[in-house]
């Protein structure tokens, strides 16, 4: 699976923009770009990941990652 940074604060909806410049970057990196309903991984360096879907919202002119329940693993540091 694809890893995409995201940021716990960037929060909409029932899921996270992908708009940072490090997410916009990881998105880059996807072969034929992300699509929507793919699944991937976003992770916050260093303290987080987790399994989501990506959707594109347009009302953000953005994509978009839902997370999957029970899929988040806290790193150690």
């Amino acid at each position: 699976m694809y890893r995409i940074y995201f940021d716990a604060n960037e929060r909409v909806e029932d899921g996270y923009g992908l708009w940072l410049n490090a997410s916009k970057e990881d998105m880059g990196r996807i072969p034929n770009g992300p699509q929507d309903g793919m699944r991937v991984i976003i992770y916050m360096t260093g303290e987080l990941e987790m399994e989501a879907i990506l959707a594109f919202m347009p009302e953000h002119a953005a994509w978009t990652a839902r997370p999957v329940p029970r899929t988040t693993k806290y790193l150690e540091s």
